[in-house]
């Protein structure tokens, strides 16, 4: 599955208290007019891309563990949902932007 999520950092005190950063992955959420709160999957990367835009940060994921995840934190996913159409999450200008916001 592709799954609409991009990386984000945390940054902590280690062990010995200096600065460190540590990457995780943030699975984005959508609203969703009866489920409220949904993950997004797609069976191919060009459904994905179709439905949010090239610019939508991905990855590849299976469905049993993605769910699970989701149904813990009372959230579902869709898989290959219609979206409407010109909802791009994601500009080109937004990944420049997260870009130099990580590095």
């Amino acid at each position: 599955m592709y799954v609409p999520a991009h990386p984000r950092y945390a940054d902590i005190a280690d062990a010995n208290g200096h600065p460190a950063r540590v990457p995780f992955i943030a699975y984005e959420l959508f609203a969703h007019l009866s489920d409220g709160s949904v993950a997004l999957a797609f069976t191919t990367l060009e459904k994905l891309v179709s439905a949010l835009g090239p610019a939508q940060p991905w990855i590849a994921a299976s469905i049993g563990p993605l769910a699970e995840g989701m149904r813990e934190h009372g959230a579902r996913v869709r898989l290959d949902p219609e979206v409407a159409r010109a909802h791009h999450n994601w500009q080109p200008a937004d990944l420049a932007a997260y870009a130099r916001e990580v590095s």
